[in-house]
């Protein structure tokens, strides 16, 4: 692709996490697609990292020379410029789906910054579900951790899953914070499903049976159960899960949400974040899923065609989950 028509920059805000921002990132790769503009990655001053001028892409996942065919640069790249004093356009969410039309004049500037959740379910029609998913599929195949990452994630698994068929659980908490009443994302989780936590034991006990009920005795006995929450708390219930095994040993401390840096402990916000990332690209290895509602799962379901069926959402499990969620899609479908 020819990039003399210049760059559009992902540049996720700092209080963002990795769900969102790849997610992002993929909306980023089909703006610059359509504008026909090479892409530059600059995931710099996250708050989970203490030092704010790492590329949290660029440390953790392979940095490849292209996304679907497009050009990739990784900031900080040489010369440069494109803070809002440069006079640099950014873009809100919806001037980017504009520019993903190609609705939007960008002129011949050099740089055009996407900072604004910009996910293709921002970017695409609402009508376009499948077209989201083919996009995000296709863009979540050509994303990979980087050398480290990726040795230490083989050696956990080979050592703690091998060949078996494994159950993956996530229940995403907000660790105190984002889903509580007053909170920033008041409601996007049910927190009242995660309260007594010897129900949700027994819930998520039969949902796991469940998912692995159609193999064969052998297989099933042998059957392995991986989970990963954002809650040391959490990862404690989810631990008497039978056959269950975890790889996250570092977390924030209680109530202070995903996005802790761990000021005055050096490395373990890089431990922290390792443990996440393994997290993440380990769901996406799991044969089922049980989960709850976050963007860090995506990743494995969208990969994995959403594990072709043999899913199921926590709140689901619960009756008024149930009804709640066939009001929503009886709204999606009027």
């Amino acid at each position: 692709m020819d990039v003399t028509r210049g760059y559009v920059v992902t540049r996720p805000f700092p209080g963002s996490n990795v769900g969102s921002n790849l997610a992002s990132l993929a909306g980023a790769v089909l703006v610059a697609q359509k504008l026909e503009r090479g892409l530059v990655v600059d995931w710099r001053g996250m708050a989970q990292l203490q030092d704010k001028t790492i590329n949290y892409f660029a440390e953790f996942f392979e940095n490849r020379d292209t996304l679907l065919g497009v050009p990739v640069l990784y900031a900080p790249v040489a010369g440069a410029e494109y803070d809002r004093e440069t006079g640099a356009p950014w873009l809100n969410a919806n001037e980017a789906a504009a520019a993903a039309r190609g609705d939007l004049d960008l002129g011949d500037c050099e740089f055009v910054v996407l900072e604004e959740y910009h996910g293709p379910d921002r970017l695409l029609p609402a009508a376009d579900e499948s077209g989201r998913f083919a996009h995000l599929r296709r863009f979540y195949r050509e994303v990979s951790p980087g050398p480290e990452l990726r040795a230490a994630i083989d050696e956990w698994a080979d050592e703690h899953i091998g060949g078996r068929f494994v159950v993956g659980v996530n229940v995403r908490t907000g660790n105190g914070a984002y889903f509580r009443p007053g909170q920033p994302y008041a409601g996007r989780v049910d927190l009242t499903v995660l309260d007594d936590g010897e129900r949700l034991l027994r819930v998520l006990e039969r949902a796991v049976a469940k998912r692995a009920a159609h193999l064969p005795r052998a297989v099933r006995d042998t059957a392995v159960t991986f989970y990963a929450t954002d809650s040391e708390p959490m990862s404690r219930l989810l631990s008497r899960l039978p056959g269950s095994v975890t790889r996250r040993r570092t977390f924030p401390p209680p109530d202070t949400g995903d996005l802790h840096a761990f000021e005055g402990s050096p490395g373990d916000d890089h431990a922290s974040v390792v443990d996440t990332l393994a997290d993440m690209f380990l769901l996406a290895r799991c044969d089922a899923l049980v989960y709850n509602n976050s963007v860090f799962n995506q990743y494995a379901r969208v990969l994995n065609a959403y594990f072709g069926g043999n899913q199921t959402h926590i709140d689901s499990l619960f009756l008024k989950g149930r009804l709640r969620m066939l009001a929503a899609a009886a709204r999606r479908r009027l």
